[in-house]
């Protein structure tokens, strides 16, 4: 997690980041966190986005995060891609489109431990931070721990917003699954994790969920880790995690919360990695767009007519019926 590399990096050459002059705890996250990534009072939003989000029709997703930032500094990161400039380009058209102003650009090629990254000048301004997706291990093995991962959740204590799309939300959470996952019977010698930038404290997020059928995968990392949250993110959907502990659905998918709180068995511990797993005793959540959830009491709550009938999800439901016409050739 990014916040422990930070601390032995910082025991090691004797340099304090910014959440220790500002008398915080050693794990870069103040004494009022909560168990979801949300930190202090005035901590901001994580925008995980489960990959393939609407980019020429109603754009929700795109939209509701262009308008938080308002006349703030986004700054894009394209570390976990291939294709850098080539994303980079396909993200500042759209938000410069969608009225954000401000948009820079974060590109990282090597990892830089040194305080004086001629990179941290790109984050200097910035009020929101966008991971691009491609592969997670990218953005943790060049990031995490760095002085520029401690600016970017300097950025997110202060009230700013961290989102993420596909490898990119993976990232944000404190667990990251990773690898391909496998067809057929889950065994146990599939599941395969590393820390994560560890925002969404407590949190696997896990993305393309429904598409790519990962409920396997989550449900085994809830098993071994089941003080966690596993958040299964479909594509076209995003979860926004507030400061205050709570978290909500958006978009034309679902999000999948899985709770191993109440767990009452496993067979991880006892038995050979070429078996099935058996978990006993987990929750699951389904959330559609506007529905809730309180990870301190782990209860949902539904959206309500208020937000049913909104303008954003009366979009989403013609964007919606406009892609039906286009599947089955009608009109």
């Amino acid at each position: 997690m990014a916040g422990n590399h930070n601390d032995r990096r910082k025991a090691k050459n004797g340099r304090g980041g910014p959440a220790e002059r500002e008398g915080v705890k050693k794990n870069g996250r103040g004494e009022s966190q909560k168990a979801n990534g949300g930190n202090a009072a005035h901590a901001g939003a994580l925008i995980a986005i489960g990959g393939a989000e609407d980019r020429e029709d109603t754009k929700i997703i795109l939209s509701s995060l262009a308008e938080r930032i308002g006349s703030g500094t986004l700054v894009i990161s394209t570390l976990a891609s291939g294709y850098a400039d080539e994303v980079w380009e396909i993200y500042r058209t759209l938000f410069t489109s969608m009225g954000v102003k401000h948009v820079k650009h974060l590109c990282m090629d090597h990892r830089d431990e040194s305080p004086e990254d001629p990179r941290l000048g790109v984050l200097a301004d910035a009020t929101a931070v966008f991971f691009t997706g491609g592969d997670q291990l990218r953005i943790t093995t060049r990031l995490g721990g760095t002085p520029l991962s401690e600016r970017v959740e300097e950025i997110y204590r202060q009230g700013g917003i961290i989102a993420g799309t596909s490898a990119g939300a993976t990232a944000l959470g404190e667990m990251m699954l990773v690898g391909k996952p496998v067809e057929g019977i889950c065994k146990l010698r599939d599941v395969r994790m590393t820390p994560g930038l560890g925002l969404a404290k407590n949190m696997i997020i896990d993305q393309h969920f429904s598409e790519r059928g990962r409920m396997r995968r989550l449900l085994a990392a809830v098993a071994v880790n089941p003080r966690m949250l596993g958040i299964g993110v479909d594509e076209d959907t995003a979860v926004v995690i507030e400061g205050d502990g709570t978290f909500r659905a958006l978009g034309s998918g679902a999000v999948y919360v899985v709770d191993g709180h109440d767990l009452s068995y496993t067979n991880f511990s006892e038995t050979s990695f070429s078996r099935a797993m058996s978990v006993f005793g987990v929750k699951l959540h389904v959330l559609s767009s506007g529905d809730s959830f309180d990870v301190i009491s782990r209860h949902p709550a539904h959206a309500g007519a208020g937000v049913e009938n909104s303008e954003a999800e009366l979009q989403l439901l013609k964007g919606a019926a406009s892609s039906e016409v286009a599947k089955f050739g009608i009109g």
